[in-house]
């Protein structure tokens, strides 16, 4: 399975917008949390942002507005130009646990969407079948979650994520609960399953975690949150070549922009 060897899909890749959102939650000592503070953002189609951002900024909540899971207290998302005001239909979510069902093969956990969307599961047998071989589950599609390690039961998550061919696909911190190893590895399956992306179909791609490095080697582009209240410090256009490969951790362009990030971090005093 070479670097070129990428999933096809027809579905054009979603555009995102989010216009001045603000969210505020109800306190337990009946004041309010501001977790987000006019957060403004213009994804084309296709693209691949990383958000980081020290914890408790309002990342995972952002991605659950653009979800359609939170209303903002202010302002808007649209999708494709559309406002979200529900769960989008054609929305991939992998989060840090995989929440595999424990009593589903891992076939049947791949297709478990196919089946709540009441969709054909014959036309996705191939997609399926893709999918696994892409992140190197051939093999393993009778295998009940029980049985697998960490770092596969994610890339079942993900290959869940993607067999309906989403849009758009958010991820938050999807690689955090797994080794470093398996992290690396990981990283490298995600990049060739969305790396279709590039041509403005496939899918777009917002992908939360805490490591500058991961977010470098992932993303087109890097949004740097601020502390509570969060708002979009900075963001960071990401000019590495692609495909990105282990060689380019090792680029002084790749060290150049973890080097940038990390002095807007510690110009919050955060580093």
């Amino acid at each position: 399975m070479s670097a070129n060897d990428t999933l096809v899909t027809d579905p054009p890749a979603a555009a995102v917008r989010a216009e001045e959102v603000s969210m505020v939650f109800p306190a337990p000592d009946g004041a309010e949390l501001r977790a987000l503070a006019d957060v403004s953002l213009d994804l084309p189609p296709g693209a691949f942002c990383g958000l980081v951002g020290p914890s408790g900024c309002g990342k995972s909540t952002f991605l659950m507005l653009i979800a359609g899971l939170y209303r903002p207290t202010t302002g808007r998302i649209t999708i494709d130009e559309e406002q979200v005001v529900r769960p989008w239909d054609a929305l991939g979510v992998v989060f840090q646990r995989d929440a595999l069902l424990e009593w589903r093969t891992v076939w049947d956990n791949v297709l478990l969407p196919i089946e709540v969307k009441r969709l054909d599961k014959k036309k996705y047998r191939d997609r399926a079948t893709r999918l696994l071989e892409l992140v190197g589950l051939t093999g393993f599609e009778g295998f009940y979650p029980g049985e697998l390690s960490g770092g596969m039961r994610q890339r079942v998550a993900i290959c869940r994520s993607l067999i309906h061919e989403p849009r758009l696909l958010l991820m938050d911190e999807p690689f955090a609960a797994v080794d470093a190893l398996t992290r690396e590895k990981l990283n490298f399956d995600l990049l060739r399953l969305t790396a279709e992306s590039q041509t403005g179909r496939g899918t777009t791609v917002v992908f939360v975690t805490h490591s500058i490095e991961e977010a470098v080697l992932l993303s087109d582009q890097i949004l740097v949150m601020s502390p509570r209240p969060g708002k979009i410090l900075r963001l960071i256009g990401n000019d590495l070549p692609k495909p990105r490969t282990l060689a380019t951790r090792s680029e002084p362009r790749f060290h150049a922009l973890v080097d940038d990030i990390r002095s807007a971090f510690h110009s919050m005093g955060l580093v």
